[in-house]
């Protein structure tokens, strides 16, 4: 399963429709989509099956305690309120709100 982050790497400046957040590839080098749990403030990337880095969201590689619902093949389909989406850089996680308005480096 795949989450929409709504964010449009357009060196152009077109996005998509709808309310999109435009950000220039230079600002997201380095980014690697993942979860953060809220409670535990556990970090896990988002990992293909064949233990990749994904380059997109995706819920397949989750923590088992993490997923909330399954499809009828037994993929997750949606994860507890606890995990946000975001990025890890370096060893920082980003919500998507911290990319909205980026302290950038230095």
């Amino acid at each position: 399963m795949m989450l929409d982050s709504g964010v449009s790497f357009s060196s152009s400046g077109a996005t998509v429709q709808g309310p999109k957040w435009r950000l220039s590839p230079e600002l997201v080098v380095g980014f690697l989509p993942a979860f953060r749990h809220r409670s535990s403030g556990e970090v896990r990337l988002c990992q293909l099956t064949d233990g990749r880095i994904a380059r997109v969201h995706i819920l397949d590689s989750m923590p088992a305690h993490w997923v909330a619902e399954r499809d009828w093949d037994g993929r997750p389909s949606a994860l507890v309120a606890a995990v946000e989406p975001g990025y890890l850089r370096g060893d920082a996680f980003w919500c998507l709100a911290d990319l909205a308005r980026p302290g950038l480096d230095g």
